[in-house]
Formats: C-alpha cells, sequence, structure tokens
C-alpha cells in the first residue's frame, strides 16, 4: 500500500507540475494571438496538462520501472510524453474523429513536457548528490538512509 500511495503522489505531482507549465503555456499563446478570453485558455490548458502529465506517470511507471534516473533517455521520456498526450488528444477529441493539429500540438507538448521533467529532475539529482545534508533522506524503495547501506 505504502508503495501504492507513493507513486500515487508522483502522479499527481507530475500533473500538477504540468498543469502549471501548459497553462501558462495556453496563457501566453493566447495572449499573443488576441484569444477571447485567456484566463478560460490557461484553465483548459491547465486541466489538459493535468491530464497529460498524469498519463505520462503512469507510462513511465509501467515502463521504466526498474530504471534509475540517470538511465532514462530524453528521447524515450519525449516518446511517453508524447504518447501521453496523444492518449488526452484522442480522449477529448470525441467519437467525431481526431483533429490532428490539436493531436499534433498534444504530443509536442507532451513530448517537450517530458523531456523537460527527466531534465529538471536530474538536475535535482544531482544537486542532491553533491549536497551537504542530505544523509537523512530515503530514496524510494529503500530501507536505510542515504550514505547507511553498508554500515
Amino acid at each position: 500500500m505504502k508503495q501504492f500511495l507513493r507513486r500515487l503522489r508522483g502522479v499527481i505531482g507530475t500533473g500538477l507540475t504540468w498543469a502549471i507549465g501548459w497553462a501558462g503555456f495556453s496563457a501566453v499563446v493566447g495572449a499573443i494571438f488576441g484569444a477571447f478570453s485567456v484566463p478560460r485558455l490557461a484553465l483548459v490548458g491547465a486541466f489538459t496538462g493535468l491530464i497529460a502529465g498524469g498519463a505520462f506517470a503512469v507510462i513511465l511507471s509501467i515502463t521504466e520501472r526498474r530504471r534509475r534516473l540517470e538511465d532514462l533517455s530524453l528521447w524515450r521520456m519525449a516518446l511517453w510524453g508524447g504518447l501521453g498526450g496523444f492518449l488526452v488528444a484522442a480522449c477529448f477529441s470525441g467519437g467525431g474523429g481526431l483533429i490532428w493539429d490539436f493531436v499534433a500540438t498534444m504530443a509536442f507538448l507532451g513530448a517537450v513536457s517530458s523531456a523537460g521533467t527527466v531534465a529538471v529532475a536530474r538536475r535535482g539529482d544531482t544537486e542532491l548528490i553533491e549536497g551537504e545534508d542530505d544523509s537523512d533522506l530515503i530514496l524510494e524503495g529503500d530501507d536505510l538512509p542515504l550514505g547507511l547501506e553498508g554500515d
């Protein structure tokens, strides 16, 4: 149960992170192109980012379960993010057929967001390793704090 809750927290966290990014992107694009309602467009961007980020996190947890962060290829992460964006677009396009420009935009945003997510996570992981006071942190799946594995 603890493992499930940890994964659920990761899915929600990734979804919320993407929601913030996609809301900002949607608002900027809406402001540039003179959208009638920029806040509404930002809200739609946030919602689709939340769903696409969650889809990416689920896909990632299934397909890349046994890999470490430094083993994840940015290209493969972009593929999984693009797939997550495609799935969201397919769900929102309804039964009337896919709208290909919407699908392409969602897949592109998913690919960029996923590659960016992994790049930021790698940077944070490097900073954590080089940090001074991280001996009391416990990594996912580990039972002992960092630095105490061999003791």
